[in-house]
């Protein structure tokens, strides 16, 4: 089932059970999905339906960094709800592991030397793991097996 069934089919559930949080963020992941279609001006690829769902759900984890230093628990909570919601269109993220043994088999490739290392590591693994992957975490790995070694 593509993610546009999928979205429909599950905004149809929340309307009928009435959770308006999850309506809420349904609607806006189709509304972000049908502009970046017309921007772009022609159906999404997965790839490109998955960055914006990404997309959506770093704004949602941005926004909950906000509101928890401003002490507004119930803007918080709103913004976890609908960032459960969002994450649930998002591919399964490989585990630290897996992603450690990505790092170590392009560090085997990559000349090591010089301080630009990790730029030169992240090159190769940015295109790589977009989308199956954290960026940062990747990036936290390559620096943590880099000063390993």
């Amino acid at each position: 089932m593509d993610i546009e069934q999928r979205l429909s089919d599950d905004l149809k559930a929340a309307m009928r059970s009435g959770d308006t949080e999850r309506r809420e963020a349904i609607r806006m992941v189709r509304a972000a999905l049908k502009n970046e279609q017309i921007e772009l001006r022609h159906p999404l690829t997965e790839p490109e339906t998955t960055a914006v769902v990404s997309r959506i759900a770093k704004r949602h984890r941005e926004s909950i960094e906000q509101f928890q230093a401003a002490k507004r628990a119930d803007l918080v909570a709103h913004e976890e709800a609908q960032l459960a919601t969002v994450i649930q269109y998002l591919p399964t993220l490989m585990s630290p592991d897996e992603v450690e043994a990505e790092v170590r088999a392009v560090m085997a490739t990559v000349d090591l030397s010089g301080p630009r290392a990790q730029g030169q590591i992240m090159a190769v693994l940015s295109p790589r793991l977009r989308g199956k992957a954290d960026l940062g975490q990747v990036s936290a790995i390559v620096k943590r097996v880099l000063s390993a070694s």
